[in-house]
């Protein structure tokens, strides 16, 4: 190519197609372009560490510019925002005026919380936990209040971390979700796994919940909620996030689900030599067959490798995601893959769901602790769409059995056939993944 690679935008996504690129192409000129003051660092650590559970930022950055220029010969320019890019020119503006070429330039500039539209919300204390700086102000402000009260708006992964934080550093918390269960993308059972834990941690859950506003108490904060006034120290916004794609709309990129960057299975976007990947894109769905937007690290790692091969002449073709997550809230560890059922009749499949429990080992073993698992498949083709899951016991080693099954196109049957181990102290005779998949098909107990 003509002219140096310029990657705008340097957490997982952006630094993924840099050091790829650097290993295909060993002499390019390779320059990113960073807003903020840190690249490469783990945004889904933050909630360990507000609660101290991570030590320090630090803990969080998995290489500095200096180590990406003296490792890889990467150029890092942190605290360079990017104003405008010329895709004709093949330029790109920074906000303080300079003017950087490119021969190819990959866009990730991931994406940005959303703030609802509630009196308030831009009161000192009321926080959006997205970049490393976010988490300095809860972590000051807990550590002063001698009774600290933290309500979080939304009842999200990231949401329900944070409930577990604020409760390690002695807060009262509470949590104002609009729908009608806490974590509803986990589907209405396993969600109760981890509303049961949240009630008996002290965690006041309030669901279907309209906030209707924040105000200043003197020193603190309160919290309107369907008329109750709730005293906060701290509001945490888990309200989601929208891809950060203007730089991308304002070069004339197309968009797509979201209003996310339009790209092909390659990275590409619709203008000629520029790409994109992470929070800011799409990503094809294995399951939907067409592109979706779903903000996840490990979708922007993925798009990142493809792109940082396909700009250096090695043409990949990104197989998918399907959206998998997995969390935890004190013991109970959740998590889903693939689509749900409401979602699956949207898109025209015939949803069956089965729900069992079982043991993460055999129930006589000293430690044996239980697994809700939930699958959806299509009746007509019995081909897996998702699952869903929670428990005390192993969970995230049994959804990316599921989230294999579903990429390998097998079907509920398939996979009750599937010759899964067993040993006592690790895995039971009928694994909760297999029973599930058995009753499904009339072959369990």
């Amino acid at each position: 190519m003509a002219g140096p690679l310029v990657v705008v935008g340097g957490n997982a996504g952006g630094m993924t197609a840099a050091a790829e690129a650097r290993r295909g192409a060993p002499d390019l000129e390779i320059v990113v372009l960073e807003r903020g003051e840190h690249v490469s660092y783990a945004t889904c650590g933050i909630p360990y560490l507000v609660a101290g559970e991570v030590a320090s930022e630090d803990d969080l950055v998995h290489h500095d510019p200096a180590s990406f220029m003296r490792e890889r010969g990467i150029e890092v320019r942190t605290d360079a925002g990017v104003a405008a890019i010329d895709p004709e020119a093949r330029v790109v503006t920074t906000a303080d005026g300079r003017r950087q070429p490119y021969g190819a330039l990959v866009i990730a500039t991931g994406a940005r919380p959303v703030r609802p539209d509630i009196p308030g919300i831009d009161l000192p204390g009321v926080v959006s936990l997205r970049h490393l700086p976010s988490a300095r102000g809860p972590r000051r402000i807990l550590a002063a209040a001698s009774d600290p009260r933290v309500v979080l708006i939304g009842s999200g992964p990231i949401g329900v971390e944070m409930a577990e934080a604020a409760l390690a550093l002695g807060a009262r918390v509470t949590i104002a979700e609009s729908r009608p269960y806490a974590v509803p993308a986990l589907g209405e059972e396993p969600a109760a796994r981890v509303a049961r834990a949240l009630s008996e941690a002290h965690v006041e859950v309030r669901t279907r919940a309209r906030v209707q506003g924040i105000e200043r108490a003197g020193e603190t904060l309160e919290v309107v909620i369907d008329g109750d006034r709730v005293p906060a120290d701290l509001v945490v916004l888990g309200t989601g996030v929208v891809p950060e794609a203007g730089l991308a709309r304002e070069a004339g990129c197309a968009t797509g689900e979201a209003g996310a960057i339009a790209v092909d299975r390659r990275g590409r976007t619709s203008v000629e030599g520029i790409w994109a990947a992470g929070d800011c894109a799409v990503a094809h769905h294995r399951v939907l067959g067409r592109p979706v937007w779903i903000p996840l690290a490990t979708t922007a790692t993925a798009q990142g490798r493809i792109v940082g091969r396909d700009v250096t002449g090695r043409p990949g073709r990104f197989p998918g995601v399907l959206g998998s997550w997995v969390s935890r809230f004190g013991e109970v560890a959740f998590g889903a893959t693939g689509i749900d059922a409401a979602a699956a009749a949207a898109e025209g499949f015939a949803p069956r769901v089965v729900t069992r429990e079982g043991s993460d080992r055999s129930a006589y073993m000293p430690g044996a602790r239980d697994v809700l698992v939930r699958l959806v498949w299509d009746e007509a083709t019995g081909r897996l769409l998702g699952g869903q899951m929670a428990g005390s016991g192993e969970v995230s080693t049994r959804l990316h059995t599921v989230s294999t099954a579903i990429s390998a196109g097998m079907t509920i049957g398939e996979l009750a056939a599937c010759d899964f181990g067993y040993a006592p102290p690790l895995s039971p005779l009928r694994d909760p993944v297999e029973l599930a998949a058995a009753a499904a098909v009339g072959d369990a107990a």
